[in-house]
């Protein structure tokens, strides 16, 4: 059923006849991308020069799909639950049917309808609006401008996620409606290139801590000097890992948006790392040290009799990498790299610890990568386990999830949390989404 024309256009976001301001923009960054230099981390452009690595990545990939396109004007409808977390195939089919439409020159406007989605997840929503401003500046560079217009979500509290940290704002786009700057506080993202040296990581996990710091402050708690130290410490080995491992040209992406509920009670926080690039799969089979090499072909055999469809190599790998001294360039003889390996992971467990909430309310934190979804919930925690001359973990204590009873690494994971996809990401997504409750943070201090 149509809705009348005058109801949808109090819902109207819109970003049109802006040629001359988008060449504007494009010499700015441009001048910008020269004096700055390739390896730079960047902040308040959302993508800079990096559209053509984003495109050429999607490209390569062959992300978009045969779909259709027929008309000069295409609507993209958001669906209920936007959500790496709950519907991650749902997701990239959007995306990819999204960016085939962005590649089709004939079509001269999208209408983004968000007007039910009744759940927007940060990670899916900032994915979209990467390739949606990637698609978009290269279809300029060619001549064939596009006009972006949109329908805000009917729900208050997804309207003001999509407002605050969505499409309407990287896009810059004008709209009728506004957030509630006074529950919301947003983490701007920041984006940065692949780069072996890895010397943006301690910059910007300084900056998420304060950011988290300034979020937790909402709940008259405050982090000290211990738990900063050691949140930025982890937080520090995620960006590491999203500069070393996404592969050559590949770019990564970090943003964070908060926001108090009605009751004032308690905060819903969401943080997301993105990689576009090199699967987590795809970086073990690569270009790997000949220490990784050697682990990874061990636990490959040990786990050759356990194959099969819903548990093959790739998600063999995928949760090989997030154990701790497992990495791609890990080499005991080199300085530096001898300690890598489960920052990720120790990162979700903090925020999973930290993060619930007194009304029952659960964190949502998961793993995207190639065709492997790994969910993390309360059954399976990092756990110490004694290895003895063991080919992969040599002889010692080694923190490991394996995602089953056992916690044994070796042995197949339960498959709710370890999922075999059909649709393929290209690259790592890591989405999180907890909560900020004064009441259950001080009662678990209470019970130390």
């Amino acid at each position: 059923m149509r809705r009348k024309k005058g109801k949808q256009k109090s819902f109207l976001y819109q970003l049109r006849n802006q040629k001359k301001i988008f060449r504007n923009r494009q010499k700015c960054i441009k001048e910008n991308y020269g004096r700055k230099g390739k390896n730079s981390c960047q902040e308040n452009d959302f993508l800079g020069s990096d559209y053509i690595n984003v495109i050429n990545l999607l490209d390569r990939k062959k992300f978009a799909i045969r779909y259709r396109v027929s008309r000069h004007q295409e609507k993209i409808y958001i669906p209920e639950v936007f959500s790496i977390s709950e519907n991650a195939e749902q997701v990239i089919r959007l995306l990819r049917e999204t960016y085939t439409i962005l590649r089709c020159k004939g079509t001269q406007k999208i209408i983004f309808d968000h007007s039910a989605c009744l759940d927007l997840e940060l990670s899916a929503s900032t994915i979209m609006d990467i390739i949606v401003l990637a698609g978009r500046k290269y279809r300029e560079g060619q001549g064939a401008h596009l006009d972006i217009e949109g329908h805000l979500p009917h729900n208050k509290f997804v309207r003001d996620i999509l407002l605050a940290s969505g499409l309407p704002y990287h896009l810059k786009a004008e709209s009728l409606s506004h957030f509630d700057e006074k529950r919301v506080q947003r983490f701007e993202t920041i984006r940065g290139h692949h780069d072996i040296r890895a010397n943006r990581a301690d910059e910007v996990s300084t900056k998420l801590v304060l950011y988290f710091n300034k979020c937790l402050k909402t709940q008259y708690l405050e982090l000290n000097e211990e738990g900063r130290r050691l949140l930025s410490r982890i937080l520090g080995e995620v960006i590491s890992n999203c500069e070393i491992h996404g592969g050559e040209n590949a770019t990564w992406y970090t943003q964070g948006h908060y926001q108090i509920k009605d009751d004032y009670s308690f905060g819903e926080m969401q943080m997301l790392f993105l990689n576009l690039g090199e699967t987590i799969y795809e970086g073990l089979k690569n270009d790997v040290s000949d220490e990784t090499k050697n682990k990874v072909q061990h636990i490959l055999n040990r786990q050759s009799e356990n194959r099969n469809p819903d548990w093959d190599e790739e998600m063999i790998l995928t949760v090989f990498a997030l154990q701790e001294g497992i990495s791609r360039l890990r080499d005991r003889n080199i300085e530096g790299y001898e300690a890598r390996g489960s920052g990720t992971v120790s990162m979700i467990e903090m925020f999973n610890d930290i993060g619930k909430c007194e009304s029952g309310l659960k964190p949502q934190m998961t793993i995207v990568s190639g065709k492997t979804q790994i969910k993390f919930t309360d059954a399976y925690k990092m756990k110490r386990v004694r290895f003895v001359q063991d080919a992969a973990f040599g002889t010692g204590n080694k923190r490991i999830i394996a995602f089953n009873e056992e916690n044994d690494i070796y042995a197949p994971p339960n498959r709710d949390n370890v999922i075999k996809m059909s649709e393929y990401f290209p690259g790592t997504v890591i989405s999180l989404k907890f909560y900020l409750d004064n009441r259950y943070i001080s009662s678990k201090k209470g019970k130390r």
